[in-house]
């Protein structure tokens, strides 16, 4: 607190702060008025303190929720390269699934698996791929 907010809070008049400081009553009014002014350079922020923590908070519970499904379930105003933006902000980085999903069963039997049984020898045999070597008549 201001020595001279201090002195008027104790009762005494401008005058006699005046006196007391030694400025102007000019000052001592100016020092009264003075309110500390919040930062307001640059654009202003879409998402406001609150949304930006609910973000957060959805994407600590939800590992591996998508930027998209984060916007869509809060119902934000914003795009979602916001929510990464306000992510990134929180030490939250890219929204890819941090370990891989485990196979299902499906996925085990289906694909590629599936298929290789029914490949025999006969299938795969060509002369670029057979098993032993040609035998080429150079000396090098």
């Amino acid at each position: 607190m201001h020595f001279s907010l201090k002195l008027i809070g104790e009762g005494k008049t401008y005058k006699e702060v005046q006196k007391i400081i030694g400025c102007s009553a000019k000052m001592i009014s100016n020092a009264l008025k003075w309110r500390a002014k919040p930062e307001t350079r640059g654009r202003k922020r879409k998402t406001t303190i609150k949304m930006d923590r609910r973000i957060t908070r959805m994407a600590k519970a939800q590992p591996m929720i998508s930027s998209r499904m984060i916007k869509d379930s809060l119902e934000l105003p914003v795009s979602t390269v916001t929510v990464r933006r306000r992510l990134c902000e929180a030490n939250l980085f890219t929204r890819i699934p941090r370990k891989l999903p485990l196979l299902k069963e499906r996925h085990m039997n289906g694909g590629l698996r599936s298929t290789l049984p029914l490949a025999t020898l006969n299938t795969w045999s060509c002369p670029s791929v057979s098993p032993t070597p040609p035998q080429s008549s150079r000396p090098w």
